[in-house]
């Protein structure tokens, strides 16, 4: 590991405590970490599913939590999110 960069797990931890705070109600989970170093400095991306349950109780009675697929992006030094998507 290049000093200065955060470790993958550190990456994984803030990536998971920023979709928590917009989602707290779905079950996160990160299925893939890759370090890529793009224009100047590194990023890491991650790739996950999160269940969220429906709000509404008759929704939640017939059907099961849908997953969403989400992507972002976490600045490798100073551990900022640049960039999440949720599908």
């Amino acid at each position: 590991m290049s000093e200065g960069l955060l470790a993958a797990d550190e990456a994984k931890r803030i990536g998971l405590e920023f979709i928590r705070g917009i989602y707290y109600q779905g079950k996160v989970t990160i299925n893939q970490t890759q370090l890529v170093t793009q224009g100047t400095f590194p990023i890491y991306y991650l790739e996950g599913s999160i269940k969220i349950p429906s709000r509404n109780i008759l929704g939640r009675l017939i059907s099961q939590d849908s997953p969403y697929i989400f992507k972002m992006q976490v600045h490798a030094v100073e551990g900022s999110i640049l960039n999440y998507e949720l599908r």
